[in-house]
């Protein structure tokens, strides 16, 4: 098991990456459904997508910094292995939820 400063950060991006994503996945879709959630995205941060990529980016640099500086025994393989599985999961959210829209199925 590593346990080396990069590994820490590999790990802690790697958990960083799966939260900021399904997070975003989230995000999307509620702002799509919730028009005061996208009406406060669009007062807050000029637009919509701006304050989506604004949380985002402080998620993703919350997560990191926060899971850095812990030692963990998860094993860097599983976090990637997860990594993967969710990002597949939010961009299957986020086109599933379009293309049910396209279809005028939601």
């Amino acid at each position: 098991m590593m346990n080396s400063p990069l590994s820490s950060w590999v790990r802690a991006v790697a958990i960083a990456t799966i939260a900021t994503g399904l997070m975003l996945a989230l995000l999307i879709v509620a702002a799509e459904e919730s028009p005061a959630l996208k009406n406060w995205l669009k007062a807050t941060f000029y637009h919509h997508w701006l304050g989506k990529g604004a949380l985002a980016l402080a998620l993703f640099a919350l997560v990191s910094v926060a899971l850095s500086l812990q030692q963990s025994a998860i094993r860097l393989a599983s976090v990637i292995f997860f990594e993967a599985v969710a990002v597949i999961v939010s961009v299957g959210v986020i086109a599933g939820f379009f293309l049910l829209h396209l279809l005028k199925l939601v």
